[in-house]
């Protein structure tokens, strides 16, 4: 194995990993940690896996900067972030989350300019493995943290090596998607999945759940109307996407989904309090409060949110309404057109999908779009979802397809190639 091969592996798997959130939540008993200040020993992991990303970033600056220059949507809305600092209420905070922002958002640049798709997958299944035995291990040996003891509302529910039940659904609603669209043996597949299942199952958290089925049914469908019924792209995507708006809406409406999910009518607070942000995103419609500068105190108007809605939220449990709370209809707009160009190329490689694994980035996608319904990763720091989206979509487009398959096919013809001495 080549040595920038096992560097790669070693620096921007440590990335992914922490910023996955496994052990720290444990290691620093900061389940409860303040969400202004933080967690010290949280923030000295996080801040040195920046460092270390950014200075192998600089290391590789032509490739870095070769895949980041091809988005002008991602370089604008993190800029933005970044600049919100001079209209934010709380300035330190601003700058502080707008740089772990950064950071994250290189993380994901270092995975798309670094690795080819079967790379990348296969470095994401080995660690999200790892991470699923260990929760397993934790949930039944060591209970006291691998298990909620503490919460009246989620008593019972896994938390695994991560410390929240939340954090525990989203990673292993990952790792399934990976395991499914990787080119592996049925045997291998049924096992892994197996367990990502009882894990899921045990977390009790249910918007992973909802994503990842809604997630299957958007991918079938599309390669069913693109195969049989040879539909365009356009075509399919409104379609898929219509189709989804009324069902979301309709089982919204009517309580169908949390029937079947086993929530309350109002979703544990969310749908009163996305109520309650509408107007409070319209007082600043612009360009928001500042990047993760509106929750617990940061700005004078999160007191009358949480005086109308009668509990304490930390965020919006809602992406969408999250930029824009953060970073205005600006930042929404910019977001958008990321994560819409990102889909529609990533449509294009799984309807042209000459291997299994070309559809995971389009399946990818299409779950973080409707994971964010009800979860917070778009534009979104310290966020192992935000890193793998924004690999995802600049690994997508079309220059740095066209690029790792030709190494590929060089790498290829290497390995086939006959050495002289034995010609």
């Amino acid at each position: 194995m080549e040595r920038d091969s096992i560097l790669d592996r070693i620096v921007i798997g440590a990335g992914v990993l922490v910023l996955s959130s496994a052990f720290l939540p444990i290691l620093f008993a900061d389940r409860h940690f303040d969400y202004t200040e933080g967690s010290p020993g949280y923030e000295m992991v996080l801040g040195a896996v920046y460092v270390m990303s950014a200075a192998y970033a600089l290391f590789h600056c032509r490739q870095v900067l070769a895949v980041l220059s091809r988005s002008t949507a991602l370089i604008a809305v993190t800029a933005l972030a970044i600049l919100s600092t001079v209209w934010a209420e709380s300035p330190n905070l601003a700058i502080r989350r707008s740089m772990a922002l950064l950071g994250t958002t290189l993380i994901g640049a270092l995975l798309a300019s670094r690795f080819d798709l079967g790379e990348r997958l296969r470095l994401l299944s080995i660690m999200l493995r790892v991470l699923a035995v260990s929760s397993l291990l934790f949930a039944v040996f060591l209970p006291q943290y691998g298990i909620t003891t503490d919460d009246p509302l989620h008593l019972g529910a896994w938390t695994g090596v991560f410390g929240n039940k939340n954090r525990l659904g989203a990673c292993i609603a990952l790792a399934l998607l990976v395991d499914c669209y990787r080119p592996i043996s049925r045997r291998s597949k049924l096992l892994w999945c197996g367990l990502y299942i009882v894990l899921l199952v045990g977390s009790k958290s249910a918007s992973p759940l909802a994503a990842l089925l809604a997630t299957w049914v958007i991918v079938k469908v599309f390669r069913n109307m693109r195969i049989r019924h040879r539909l365009t792209l356009r075509a399919i995507g409104l379609t898929i996407g219509g189709v989804l708006g009324l069902c979301v809406g309709g089982g919204l409406g009517t309580g169908l989904l949390q029937l079947v999910f086993g929530r309350n009518a109002d979703l544990t607070g969310r749908t009163e309090l996305w109520r309650a942000m509408i107007p409070t995103i319209m007082l600043r419609p612009l360009l928001g409060y500042g990047y993760g500068s509106f929750w617990a105190g940061a700005s004078k108007e999160y007191f009358e949110l949480e005086r109308k809605i009668d509990w304490v939220p930390m965020y919006a449990h809602n992406g969408y309404l999250e930029v824009l709370v953060s970073l205005g209809f600006v930042g929404g707009i910019l977001a958008c057109w990321f994560l819409a160009k990102g889909t529609l190329h990533a449509a294009r490689l799984a309807d042209l999908s000459e291997f299994q694994e070309d559809v995971f980035p389009f399946a990818f996608l299409v779950y973080f779009l409707i994971h964010n319904m009800a979860e917070c990763s778009i534009v979104y720091l310290n966020s192992i979802e935000w890193a793998l989206c924004v690999g995802t979509v600049l690994a997508v487009l079309p220059e740095r397809v066209r690029e790792w398959r030709s190494s590929a096919l060089e790498k290829s013809e290497r390995d086939l190639a006959v050495p002289k001495e034995y010609a």
